[in-house]
């Protein structure tokens, strides 16, 4: 067989907060890695507790001191939407003791099985796939995740990659009201796509950050500088909407918070999730930032919502997308200073945090 599925971690329960640390023993090359989480719910209240991405706090590969991948669970589902340019089948499930399942793909390939492009865990002396688990961080008052981890690995197929697409966290920082966050970026490897990340509540990407401007050797260049409304626009036509479908229940008419994962302009259908209709009616506003409000003319009726909008977990991609055969990228080796420079809004405030993530191509 060409190609095969491999467990990494089997299915395991956690009812308290823990990192899992997963030796990455295996010989063959690996093209991605599956990372589901289950976190289940427990409401007591009206409003969810968060999105349920929230309870992988954080998703790391290691080799010793050398960090080779490093994003939240919310950082990693939106980095690999726009890898792949598909929303994974993950189900954001609020129903009283129902499970969500949460899939963070790690794409270190173009595509799948990309010959060029996968992580040879052979390159690598003691190579660690670290997930930290927030048990109570997303879904509905969570008290427990099942956590499972799978590979899809080269088998018999013969693969010599030289190199694996590298995505990590660069800088988190708290936000000011109309001011500049001065960033220096790497110049080690060249770069297959930037993202900025600021989600806030009610609010889009759009009405937190004013203007982004990448620029080259102090000015010598300015391969970016637009407002994030242009970005947006921009991003749009390049990349799929983000949809999903969600489960909420009905505890209340005045309303209730959920969660969503896109966070520009999303909108919402729905339907009863119910095995006979019930004369009432539903609706659902808000939206912008990730967060929706679900309302309902009666109780204990069970709905499912379709939303679709865009900036998955508010996460927005700053240079243009490549073709799926290009693994050049944005060459940066002959550059001596490449200095990212984001104005907030008028309406940003140290409360919220707004982050960098650089992917990467890097070689062995």
């Amino acid at each position: 067989m060409d190609y095969r599925l491999a467990t990494l971690w089997p299915r395991a329960q956690y009812t308290a907060d823990k990192t899992e640390v997963i030796d990455i023993d295996i010989i063959d090359p690996i093209s991605r890695i599956v990372i589901t989480a289950e976190p289940d719910n427990n409401g007591s209240g009206a409003d969810a507790t968060a999105h349920p991405a929230k309870c992988v706090s954080k998703i790391e590969i290691v080799d010793g001191s050398d960090v080779l991948y490093s994003l939240t669970g919310q950082e990693a589902q939106g980095v690999d939407f726009y890898d792949r340019d598909k929303v994974p089948p993950s189900i954001l499930n609020y129903l009283q003791g129902n499970y969500s399942e949460m899939i963070f793909n790690i794409n270190f390939g173009r595509f799948l099985f990309d010959p060029e492009l996968a992580f040879d865990p052979s390159k690598f002396r003691n190579p660690q796939l670290k997930i930290t688990l927030d048990i109570n961080g997303g879904g509905d008052e969570s008290d427990d995740v099942y956590l499972t981890v799978l590979a899809h690995l080269f088998d018999e197929k013969s693969a010599s990659p030289m190199g694996f697409i590298m995505s990590k966290e660069v800088k988190d920082y708290a936000n000011g009201a109309s001011s500049h966050e001065y960033t220096d970026l790497p110049l080690d490897f060249p770069y297959k796509q930037l993202f900025l990340r600021s989600q806030v509540y009610g609010s889009g990407p759009e009405a937190i950050i004013d203007t982004v401007k990448l620029s080259q050797d102090v000015d010598r260049k300015i391969p970016l500088n637009h407002t994030m409304y242009q970005i947006l626009r921009n991003m749009i036509h390049e990349w799929n909407p983000y949809d999903e479908w969600i489960l909420v229940a009905t505890n209340t008419t005045t309303g209730e918070y959920y969660f969503c994962t896109p966070c520009y302009w999303p909108n919402f259908a729905g339907a009863q999730w119910r095995a006979a209709a019930q004369q009432q009616g539903v609706a659902f506003y808000e939206g912008d930032g990730g967060r929706f409000k679900h309302s309902n003319s009666a109780v204990n009726c069970n709905v499912t919502a379709l939303a679709k909008g865009w900036a998955p977990h508010g996460l927005v991609p700053l240079l243009p997308r490549l073709r799926e055969d290009n693994r050049e990228g944005y060459q940066v080796g002959n550059i001596k200073n490449l200095k990212l420079d984001v104005l907030t809004t008028a309406s940003g405030a140290s409360t919220q945090a707004t982050q960098i993530i650089s992917q990467q191509f890097r070689r062995y």
